[in-house]
């Protein structure tokens, strides 16, 4: 994968830490921009280490085997891994829940920690895929961490500015964005790409 592309994978992921940082700043009653860029940062660090934990796992066996039929396996788990993610988004955005408005105090780092642990799962079994096609590890952390604390820190801010008006677009464009590079993955195996 090249540059532009783990770029756009690393935004399709964090869509879902957006989602989730409108959502709970929708719900603030008072949020200071430092908060909102601590936050960001939390979530940034516990989804890179997620993502380099994936990978890393994958790596390791990989190591020493050059077969080319295992490495075509590596691509079809790996786009269907992508697939998965992506299906996991739609389901998400056109799920149906009751949003009763409140402002309430800031739900604390403590908080944070946990809901960026139930995000980064997704980018744990992204990692693994990534390790299996082989991708840069240093490069897909630093741009999946700048990007996760960027998109959570700016959720934050605009959901306790409009409220939570426009999740199932977010998780649309996830899903597009990861069912996107899946489809890539699989053109790339029949040299169609």
């Amino acid at each position: 994968m090249n540059l532009w592309e783990v770029l756009i994978v690393s935004v399709g992921l964090s869509l879902d830490a957006f989602t989730i940082a409108v959502c709970r700043g929708s719900t603030q009653r008072n949020l200071k921009k430092s908060t909102a860029i601590l936050v960001g940062l939390i979530f940034g660090a516990i989804q890179t280490i997620m993502l380099a934990a994936g990978m890393i796992i994958a790596i390791y066996p990989m190591l020493n085997i050059q077969n080319e039929k295992i490495i075509s396996i590596n691509q079809w788990f790996s786009a269907i891994i992508l697939f998965y993610l992506g299906i996991k988004f739609l389901k998400n955005a056109f799920k149906v829940s009751n949003l009763n408005e409140r402002r309430e105090e800031f739900f604390g780092y403590k908080g944070s920690v946990v809901l960026a642990l139930a995000t980064s799962l997704d980018a744990f079994i992204l990692g693994i895929s990534f390790g299996l096609l082989g991708t840069g590890i240093i490069s897909n952390v630093a741009i999946l961490f700048i990007v996760t604390s960027a998109l959570v820190a700016v959720g934050l801010w605009v959901g306790y500015c409009i409220g939570n008006k426009y999740k199932r677009q977010v998780d649309i464009c996830g899903a597009i964005i990861l069912l996107g590079i899946g489809i890539k993955v699989i053109c790339n195996y029949f040299n169609v790409i």
